[in-house]
């Protein structure tokens, strides 16, 4: 069973196991969908010393892998993620600068995700608000009694 390793565009670099020869010349890219071209195999050949393997072609990683284009992954999956997190914080801020312009003192406590879907947030109402500090309260209570019982039975 053949693996052949296929390079993208968009600098991914990866390998794909046919059960047979194969004269396949593209595949798609599993991150961006472009056509990736195969590349000429190196065979299954390496040094037994490893001071011969730290020096290869492949730029120094960040040192979750072994293999830089994996690192490349990470950073690029790490960097949206991030990106959504400061999309949301933006929104968050925007409320709160809305609501302190109609006078209401609010913090990211008070905000909620709106349930349309738009991940946009709302203020948490008054009688929300009252809610989630009785339940607040109860789980606190709960947990003051659960200690005690736990003191007395240690005793």
């Amino acid at each position: 069973m053949p693996l052949y390793e296929f390079q993208c565009e968009c600098g991914l670099q990866f390998e794909k196991l046919f059960k047979r020869v194969t004269d396949v010349k593209t595949l798609p890219c599993p991150t961006c969908g472009s056509d990736a071209k195969k590349m000429m195999s190196a065979s299954n050949f390496s040094f037994t010393h490893p001071q011969s393997q730290m020096n290869g072609m492949a730029p120094p990683n960040t040192g979750t892998s072994d293999d830089w284009n994996f690192d490349k992954a990470i950073g690029r999956d790490a960097e949206k993620k991030w990106a959504d997190v400061e999309k949301r914080d933006s929104k968050k801020n925007a409320h709160i600068r809305d609501e302190r312009k109609d006078g209401r003192l609010i913090s990211r406590n008070h905000l909620i995700p709106k349930k349309d879907g738009s991940g946009d947030y709302r203020t948490i109402s008054e009688g929300e608000r009252v809610q989630v500090n009785q339940q607040r309260e109860t789980v606190f209570q709960v947990s003051k009694a659960v200690k005690e019982a736990s003191k007395k039975k240690s005793k």
